[in-house]
């Protein structure tokens, strides 16, 4: 009898060998409504093994209450929008100014939020209070997602938050030139993260949590040095509390974290995604499997950045030796490197149809090879 989803996705996770390999795809709505996506989304909603958004904390801005608004500056039609968004708190106003071109998803940040080492001043030293979260919204959220997904819940990240909220030149000038600056919010930050996540498992939220951060605080970003400073010590404080408490926590990595995995995996993360090998990022899935395939989920190594020019072929090889190297014993689940599969960009029609026949030939592909025992 096949499993579920979310029995398939879980027996992976506890590095046994399911029916099959588990199939993470997605694609975005509006390349759902695309002529060429019918078929793809029937296959989707029959054999994708996907996680999925789970209610947890309030987060607010940084940890802080806030009162969040937009305002539109300047609005050319045709050309593009600016937009002065703002963040009201007991630390005072935070704004920020994207840019947003007609017709494109994307937008740039003309201004940060964290844009001066007075912000990062008024973060570090904000009362914080105790964060609050919605158990009954949890509750219904699970019912809604029951077998069909496996429901991931966000673990905010003071220090990921605090680089995608400032420039890379202002954060990175400031680990050197204020270094106590950079500590002082960091602890204080995530104790209340720490407090946070303690306070949910207790209520029974859980058992699977994530976090969005790292591929900014890796190479070449940043070098053991520095992460052993203001990443490993404030993250394994948040993991440790989510160890102990018999959950689960993975990590959405891009780039170069090959030679980080151990240290990951000692730090508390329990499974990473989406694992890019050359040339965007540096990871050797058969070495991974290696180092930490028995105690660390795996997932990916498929890259989406090339669907818009590869063949189907030339993909279905791709996955076959993804499944070849990640998938024996379980601990693996196959996955893109974009969570859309690169479907949520502006591009013409025929390139969307080639992604869209791309994602196809991915899931068929691994439907064909990702049967257990593996045979490749």
């Amino acid at each position: 009898m096949a499993m579920t989803h979310r029995e398939r996705f879980e027996t992976a996770w506890r590095f046994r060998e399911p029916d099959r390999v588990p199939i993470e795809l997605s694609v975005s709505g509006n390349a759902r409504e695309h002529p060429r996506a019918a078929h793809l989304v029937e296959l989707i909603s029959e054999h994708a093994d996907n996680v999925t958004w789970g209610h947890g904390a309030d987060w607010g801005f940084f940890g802080l209450p806030t009162e969040y608004t937009e305002e539109t500056i300047e609005d050319v039609p045709g050309e593009q929008r600016r937009i002065r968004r703002t963040h009201k708190t007991p630390a005072g106003t935070f704004t920020a100014v994207t840019l947003h071109p007609a017709g494109e998803i994307d937008y740039h940040w003309e201004k940060r939020f964290v844009s001066a080492v007075e912000d990062l001043e008024r973060l570090a030293d904000a009362p914080r209070p105790k964060l609050t979260w919605d158990k009954l919204a949890w509750r219904k959220r699970m019912d809604e997602v029951g077998e069909s997904e496996v429901p991931l819940i966000y673990t905010m990240h003071p220090l990921g938050l605090l680089v995608r909220n400032s420039t890379m030149e202002e954060m990175y000038a400031w680990f050197h030139e204020h270094r106590a600056l950079v500590h002082r919010f960091l602890a204080a930050a995530n104790e209340q993260v720490a407090q946070a996540m303690a306070g949910m498992i207790a209520d029974g939220i859980g058992p699977y949590f994530t976090v969005y951060a790292h591929e900014m605080l890796l190479p070449p970003w940043m070098g053991h040095k520095l992460f052993d400073e203001f990443v490993y010590p404030y993250d394994k404080s948040v993991y440790d509390v989510i160890r102990k408490g018999g959950c689960k926590m993975r990590a959405h990595i891009h780039g170069n974290c090959m030679d980080f995995l151990e240290k990951l995996y000692e730090m508390g993360i329990d499974a990473i995604e989406p694992l890019e090998h050359p040339p965007y990022g540096d990871v050797d899935l058969a070495e991974a499997k290696r180092m930490v395939g028995g105690r660390m989920m795996l997932s990916g190594n498929v890259h989406s950045q090339d669907f818009p020019t590869v063949t189907p072929a030339e993909v279905r090889e791709r996955v076959r030796e993804a499944i070849r190297l990640g998938a024996p014993g379980g601990g693996f689940s196959l996955r893109t490197s974009g969570g859309d599969a690169g479907t949520g960009t502006t591009v013409a029609d025929d390139v969307m149809a080639r992604i869209l026949e791309n994602c196809e030939a991915y899931l068929l592909a691994g439907l064909e090879f990702g049967q257990y025992p593996i045979r490749l």
